[in-house]
């Protein structure tokens, strides 16, 4: 819940003391401090006469609105994600771009929007902008995902060192998510996460190994089009 939150913002709206809440609404001033601290919540049968003394509904002071919201959000990427795959980018932008209508300047659908931008070929400075705009997020898989978008942007836009010096930058594959995760991982979860990712792993090397596109797509591999022995022997011939 956000209730905590919500009640310190409207609170301070008001310009009131917590005391000042609290005799409001026949409640200690201590009773107001733990719910701003997130320690308890308002007894039930206070929140309509707190939502009345604030001119909000008992959703919006529950913070429910806002929960739906991003579960709209998180909604979403599975879509854009669908998109990718079949290679509909034009679809995929104009729903990221509605999207952003609805939660402006986010910085993961940002960061979404120049990916695709990239992956259509055309809008590379805006790409590249939309990008950084997305870098000024919190979210660590957000930024991941931005800077790998940003190298290719700067090597289609011909400046190699920005590429290259942006590239050295970044964790290298041990830290990856992919690599380190199945470490803590029991079984039979541990294989089964491990059947799923490799073959994106497989997939990409192979991709470098034959220089095959200037800028790789997201990796989508499904067992019934991927074949990772096929894949683990193009390797192997590479090193021999």
């Amino acid at each position: 819940m956000y209730i905590s939150k919500n009640l310190k913002c409207l609170r301070l709206d008001r310009g009131l003391t917590q005391e000042e809440l609290a005799e409001h609404i026949g409640v200690s001033g201590q009773a107001v401090s733990k719910w701003e601290r997130d320690e308890c919540y308002p007894d039930i049968v206070l929140l309509p006469g707190l939502a009345n003394f604030f001119d909000v509904t008992v959703d919006y002071l529950l913070g429910m609105e806002e929960i739906s919201e991003k579960e709209k959000l998180q909604n979403i990427y599975p879509r854009i994600n669908e998109l990718y795959e079949q290679k509909n980018y034009e679809e995929a932008a104009e729903l990221i771009e509605s999207m952003l209508k609805i939660f402006p300047s986010h910085p993961i659908l940002l960061g979404c929007l120049g990916e695709t931008y990239a992956l259509m070929g055309i809008e590379t400075e805006k790409a590249i902008q939309l990008c950084e705009q997305g870098l000024e997020g919190r979210s660590y898989k957000a930024k991941g995902t931005i800077y790998a978008t940003l190298c290719m942007l700067h090597k289609r836009n011909c400046e190699i060192q920005k590429a290259e010096k942006l590239a050295r930058s970044l964790p290298h594959t041990c830290e990856s998510r992919e690599l380190l995760l199945p470490n803590f991982l029991k079984q039979p979860e541990r294989d089964e996460y491990l059947r799923e990712h490799l073959p994106g792993i497989l997939k990409t090397i192979c991709i470098l190994i034959e220089n095959e596109t200037e800028f790789p797509e997201q990796i989508y591999c499904k067992p019934n089009d991927f074949d990772p022995i096929e894949a683990c022997e193009k390797i192997a011939e590479f090193f021999k």
